[in-house]
């Protein structure tokens, strides 16, 4: 029985890497946002990618453990309605995000096509297709 409790124990220990792990991310992405207003466009989209590449991982770990027995065990209804409020908070606030962001890129897109400016990848796209080569090869040209 003792041997079991150790090994909770430990493996209740192991958890202190993910919380530091955690934490440095959260440094890292908070130093990044120091000097954002100078990146260009390309960093700014390997950056959205690299946070939404981790919002990702933490939502899957985040549901493993709400599939883990052993982990609901030891969290109670009060911690669990606190996880509700804040999933909520953030799924409402990404799918504002979503619905404006979705609606600017449409109008954008509509103003510029209007306008007769249509972008060049979307213009080699089309060529590319036309003469039967795949869609990557004609992208990676660009």
């Amino acid at each position: 029985m003792s041997s079991d409790i150790s090994a909770l124990i430990a493996q209740l220990n192991s958890l202190n890497e993910w919380i530091e792990m955690q934490k440095a991310t959260m440094e890292m992405f908070k130093e990044i946002n120091t000097s954002i207003g100078e990146a260009d466009r390309l960093t700014l989209v390997l950056l959205i990618r690299k946070a939404f590449d981790h919002i990702m991982k933490t939502v899957r770990e985040f549901d493993k453990w709400l599939e883990n027995p052993l982990v609901l065990s030891y969290v109670d209804r009060e911690m669990l309605q606190e996880v509700w409020s804040s999933v909520l908070r953030i799924l409402l606030e990404l799918l504002e995000l979503d619905v404006r962001h979705t609606a600017m890129v449409r109008d954008n897109a509509m103003k510029l096509l209007k306008a007769g400016k249509i972008p060049p990848v979307i213009l080699e796209i089309k060529r590319m297709r036309a003469e039967g080569e795949g869609v990557r090869e004609a992208v990676r040209r660009l």
